[in-house]
């Protein structure tokens, strides 16, 4: 047990180590909660490095918000959304819950201020849909402390997919596919 336990850390963290779980070795009840403490310990200390490190860029998805559009039921034009006016630029998160990016976490400008929020909004206000090396400050760490996007090829590729993905789903819906 203690051995395929430490092989789903080493999993987990994405370290290369391997542990024979051919022969079962059992913990203790005192082994055990040191095993658990130990694994917290290095857990958090992983976490906060990562969330700490400074790159030189991040890989984004990035969109602009739409000009008009219908709301309602009465189907009222509207320019932008509530946060944003038309065409401000937003940085966009990965997918942090599983409803096809219908609503996705963004940080943008807002209407009335100069500064950077992050709010939620819905996936068919954000046109202009592309890949970007993001090298700002302020969105390089926030995509890092709340697991967005990172310098790796690994997330470009993941862009790269969702982005397919967006596209093909926004040509399907003009086409009534």
């Amino acid at each position: 047990m203690k051995n395929f336990l430490l092989n789903i850390w080493s999993w987990l963290t994405g370290k290369r180590d391997r542990y024979d779980i051919s022969e079962p070795e059992e913990f203790s009840e005192d082994e055990h909660r040191e095993w658990i403490r130990e694994t917290k310990r290095q857990y958090e200390e992983d976490l906060r490095e990562r969330k700490n490190r400074e790159v030189e860029f991040v890989w984004c998805l990035v969109g602009n918000i739409i000009g008009e559009h219908p709301v309602g039921e009465r189907k009222e034009m509207k320019r932008g959304t509530k946060h944003f006016s038309p065409g401000t630029k937003v940085y966009c998160f990965p997918p942090h819950w599983g409803d096809g990016y219908e609503k996705i976490y963004v940080i943008g400008r807002p209407r009335k201020s100069s500064r950077f929020i992050k709010v939620i909004i819905k996936s068919n206000l954000v046109t202009n849909w592309r890949i970007q090396k993001v090298f700002s400050h302020h969105i390089k760490r926030d995509m890092i402390k709340n697991n967005g996007w990172d310098e790796t090829e690994e997330s470009k590729q993941r862009i790269e997919t969702l982005l397919t993905s967006i596209l093909d789903n926004r040509s399907r819906n003009e086409h009534g596919a």
